[in-house]
């Protein structure tokens, strides 16, 4: 237990060392999942230690701290596990197609291995990879463009609005004008971004967007925002308003069931005989439907109506059309 309080200490120096805006005491709490009294001391440990820089954000008057002059790069070394877990996340986002994100990470992973002084490193890594056997998953996904992920990182990283042309499914084209807040990858690359003219959050499809360019304009992001929150709310990337939902698993898959992260907000329950219960509450009907199909008739849907009710539409439009 001591040498994971001096790990986390380790972890918050270097987390104050690379942060340009610093760290409050709401977010050591949230990152290290301690209470408010043990942020404040280990904030106030390593002020103790190290030069640091408080900072006051005077829209929001929350204070935030950093390391000023000291430099933590003698003090790092990396092991060939780490390396090993950037080659595989480098994998699983080439095979995302996240292009800008995969040269990225390989420019990281060469100036790593640049100041490394372990030989043996290389080998190591490469062992660990063949050992795993990864192999890249393959799936239908939509080709994203580098210049409107150029521009999209640009505005989230200085906070300034988006202009572009979009072309929704009806196929009508119109000039946006947005605040970027996140990319949510999947088999379709969504942007989300904040619309002042319809005063909500919208979901942006990456192939839809044309001519994107970074305005001239700032925008405050939303503090209270939460993207985790945000996501939770839906079983896949769209929006809806969230249902109380319980699905009955057969014994037959009961084991893959109890196994398996179908939402964030899942409860679920084994049965004396055999059968699972999931219960969840998040919205998303036809994505949920969709991933349901993949059980067959090990799965029945137990409530509410509604889902029930698309279910039945999702497969009769199926069939007619065999």
């Amino acid at each position: 237990m001591r040498y994971e309080k001096l790990e986390l200490l380790f972890r918050l120096v270097l987390d104050m060392q690379n942060s340009y805006h610093g760290v409050s005491i709401q977010w050591i709490m949230d990152e290290y999942e301690v209470s408010r009294s043990t942020a404040i001391r280990m904030k106030d440990m390593i002020a103790r230690l190290f030069p640091v820089e408080e900072i006051e954000l005077p829209e929001t008057r929350i204070k935030k701290w950093k390391l000023n002059k000291f430099n933590t790069a003698n003090m790092i070394a990396f092991s060939s596990e780490e390396i090993a877990e950037l080659e595989r996340s480098r994998s699983v986002m080439k095979n995302y197609n996240i292009t800008n994100s995969t040269d990225l990470i390989g420019l990281i992973i060469t100036k790593i291995n640049s100041i490394n002084k372990q030989k043996a490193m290389k080998t190591d890594v490469e062992a660990m990879l063949e050992a795993e056997g990864y192999a890249r998953r393959q799936f239908p996904k939509r080709k994203i463009s580098l210049e409107t992920l150029e521009v999209v990182s640009e505005c989230l990283k200085a906070y300034k609005c988006m202009e572009f042309e979009y072309t929704n499914k009806k196929g009508e084209t119109r000039n946006v004008k947005v605040q970027p807040y996140a990319i949510i990858y999947g088999e379709n690359t969504l942007l989300l971004a904040y619309n002042e003219y319809s005063k909500g959050f919208r979901h942006y499809y990456f192939h839809m967007i044309k001519n994107p360019k970074v305005s001239e304009d700032y925008f405050d992001k939303d503090e209270t925002f939460n993207l985790e929150e945000y996501l939770s709310r839906s079983f896949g990337v769209f929006q809806e308003e969230p249902m109380d939902i319980e699905l009955l698993f057969s014994k037959e898959v009961a084991e893959a069931v109890l196994e398996y992260n179908l939402h964030s907000t899942q409860q679920m329950t084994q049965n004396p005989d055999g059968t699972v219960t999931v219960k969840m509450k998040t919205g998303g009907r036809n994505e949920i439907c969709w991933h349901l199909f993949k059980w067959g008739k090990n799965v029945k849907i137990i409530a509410p109506q509604e889902l029930i009710d698309n279910y039945k539409k999702l497969l009769d439009d199926a069939i007619g059309t065999i």
